[in-house]
């Protein structure tokens, strides 16, 4: 008897185990986000701030209320950036499929700098 309710609490232990290991907490607005940089020329490619422009760039698009809030569940972006004469590196970027392209969360700027950190400004005026 005790060997039957013994057997009887490992299996339910068992069981509640296997439960809670398949449940994962819902992350909130998750958004797939891919950016594919491209630069215009060799000035901008080889830019000493392009890395670190790059990184940050990417962390503020991922984290973007517009890019959180958006219907599309993966968004991915053509980014085109280029030097300007200040030695700034301007960034445009554009989602990769153009049926979305009417989307405001689908064309944004930044510029960056050695100096200041950089703002990325999406497309809200449609």
């Amino acid at each position: 008897m005790v060997r039957g309710w013994l057997f009887a609490v490992t299996v339910v232990a068992f069981a509640l185990l296997l439960v809670s290991c398949t449940k994962h907490p819902e992350v909130d607005n998750f958004k797939q986000v891919q950016l594919h940089w491209n630069a215009a020329d060799d000035a901008a490619e080889s830019s000493e701030h392009k890395d670190r422009c790059v990184i940050e760039i990417t962390s503020l698009v991922m984290r973007d209320p517009m890019v959180l809030k958006s219907k599309l569940v993966e968004i991915s972006y053509e980014v085109v950036y280029s030097l300007e004469e200040n030695g700034a590196i301007a960034f445009v970027g554009r989602c990769s499929d153009s049926r979305f392209s009417d989307l405001p969360e689908c064309t944004w700027q930044a510029t960056c700098s050695g100096g200041s950190a950089p703002v990325v400004k999406f497309d809200n005026e449609r």
